[in-house]
């Protein structure tokens, strides 16, 4: 055991050294050398990633004994397991990293795919757009095996009481739940593999292949998020700190990537910056489904000498009580569903896209990037190491509804986060077609107003996810939290659809022959809604594409523009 964790700690130190010297000396290195000192640098990161894995299977003989790791003394018990409490939120991370390939790398991936410039925003919409949509269905795979075991556990269980269930369906979840998630985090390894494969070769890049194989990384994400909720809820708060955590570390190897690659003159900088990326996520999606494996396969078959599911440690036959709705579960839901819903109809196309000066997008974004890190990390910590201060509280024998507890009363009062967001919304389309009235005139193109608007809207969104999961399972609905997420995921993307067509409507007119100059504010309200919905509609049959490249440059002859 020592001798593992000595050559896991000589990996690391190896690691971070090789990537000091990378950054201090790249300018000073030929290519060849670059390039043997990154494959170098790739080899000693797996090799510490498989020697933590080895580290972890040994660890049955001394102290994982099915018993103290990481079994529940009592219904509510916090996760105990150092393996899983590693999984949950690289698991998160790992689901992320395809939002990231169709966001933060688009301008660079654009140049490879040989694309004209102002095709930006049109590229990276339609990528989100068929990410977005292929997860619906993945959802419902997931949410439905996630149901179908709850209603036999219902039906069979052993009694009424919170955290009851027969042993038996750990089996059932076994099969149903664990199997299919572990699946799900080998095929989004699988996507980016293929991914790398299609980005590589050709002059200017299988285009096509590239988004189809980003629609299916979608539908990997819309089974995996569900069955993840599904395995163990009480891992959920740092499942979502690792996904809100995704933007900064990515970034800063973003970072490094155009730090070391970034001159054009010297280097092909815009394929470089995404194949570094792709690489990346590889890397990030292999660790992810190895220790989703270990932790839910392979320890609990080597702990378990019959090897009988209804034995394993890790998978748990809880049930959450979620028959006996209450008032309380109300706040969360709504944090939830507006939280997910409207963020995407708004940020970033109309704020800040059209709301605040341009030079100042890039810097509001790097707020935001560090600033969303803080409420699902705050709330994951309390859960842990002050239990009645957070979302999430229990004392024996059950979870406390945030109306039996301070902190709970004050975690009711911030659902009024959901109105606020709401009227947010209200307040910047109504300034974009009202630019002459007071409100417009001390936001639109205000770098102060504007910016501090925008910040305050996305923060409602985060802060509202991080209340509202956690929240949610706290006031005893945890076995319905799926319910609530895919009517949030429903309004996210079909919202966000509808709202690209509703922009583009909007970018066609010139203000001095304004289409709904004179017409009531209601016929007005009907104009938008129905050229939006056309273009919406004419966006979705778009999406199944024999030649992207083609749909794309036909965009700019149609002034389709976003």
């Amino acid at each position: 055991m020592s001798e593992v964790k000595g050559w896991a700690a000589a990996c690391g130190v190896l690691s971070a050294v090789l990537g000091v010297v990378l950054v201090a000396f790249m300018n000073r290195l030929s290519s060849g050398w670059l390039k043997t000192l990154l494959l170098l640098l790739s080899v000693l990161v797996i090799a510490l990633m498989v020697l933590i894995v080895v580290d972890a299977v040994q660890k049955p003989d001394q102290g994982h004994d099915g018993t103290s790791c990481p079994q529940r003394k009592e219904f509510g018990d916090n996760p105990k397991c150092p393996l899983l409490m590693a999984a949950f939120p690289l698991a998160g991370f790992a689901m992320m990293l395809n939002i990231r390939l169709c966001y933060s790398t688009a301008p660079y991936a654009l140049m490879r795919f040989r694309l004209p410039e102002n095709l930006f925003s049109v590229f990276v919409r339609r990528m989100a757009t068929s990410l977005e949509i292929w997860c619906l269905p993945g959802f419902v795979i997931g949410d439905a095996l996630d149901h179908a075991v709850q209603a036999e556990a219902t039906i069979k269980k052993d009694s009424d009481s919170q955290g009851t269930g027969n042993p038996e369906f750990k089996r059932w979840k076994l099969y149903a739940i664990i199997w299919p998630s572990i699946l799900a985090q080998w095929l989004n390894f699988l996507s980016y593999v293929i991914l790398l494969l299609v980005y590589v070769p050709g002059e200017q890049g299988h285009l096509t292949t590239f988004y189809y194989v980003i629609a299916v990384s979608g539908f990997v994400f819309g089974i995996s998020n569900p069955l993840v909720f599904a395995c163990d809820t009480s891992y959920l708060p740092i499942y979502i700190a690792g996904e809100n955590s995704f933007p900064v570390l990515t970034s800063f190897i973003h970072y490094l990537g155009t730090l070391l690659f970034g001159n054009r003159r010297k280097w092909n900088s815009d394929f470089i910056i995404v194949y570094i990326d792709i690489w990346v996520a590889i890397l990030i999606s292999l660790v992810a489904a190895v220790l989703w494996t270990v932790g839910y396969l392979i320890l609990e078959l080597t702990e378990t000498a019959t090897q009988d599911p209804s034995e394993m440690q890790h998978i748990h036959p809880f049930t959450f009580g979620a028959a006996n709705a209450s008032f309380d579960q109300l706040s969360p839901v709504l944090m939830i569903i507006v939280g997910m819903g409207l963020v995407y109809m708004v940020y970033p196309a109309i704020a800040p896209g059209l709301i605040v000066p341009f030079y100042l997008v890039d810097k509001i974004e790097m707020v935001l990037l560090i600033a969303t890190f803080f409420p699902p990390v705050i709330q994951a910590v309390l859960i842990k190491h002050k239990g009645e201060w957070s979302v999430k509280y229990y004392e024996y024998p059950s979870f406390q509804r945030w109306s039996q507890y301070g902190a709970g009363n004050f975690y009711h009062f911030l659902v009024t986060l959901a109105p606020l967001q709401i009227c947010l919304a209200i307040i910047f389309v109504y300034s974009l077609h009202h630019r002459e009235s007071n409100v417009a005139r001390s936001i639109i193109n205000q770098p102060k107003m504007s910016t501090f608007l925008t910040i305050l809207f996305y923060m409602c969104h985060e802060c509202m996810l991080a209340l509202g999961f956690s929240g949610f399972i706290g006031n005893k609905g945890g076995d319905l939290i799926l319910i609530p997420q895919y009517i949030g995921a429903l309004i996210m993307i079909f919202g966000a659809m509808y709202s690209e067509g509703y922009i583009i409507e909007y970018k066609k007119h010139d203000p001095k022959n304004w289409p709904t100059a004179g017409m009531t504010g209601w016929n007005a309200f009907k104009y938008w809604a129905k050229m939006g919905s056309k273009n919406c509609n004419h966006n979705l049959k778009h999406l199944f594409t024999k030649d992207l490249r083609r749909d794309l440059l036909l965009c700019i002859e149609r002034n389709e523009l976003i």
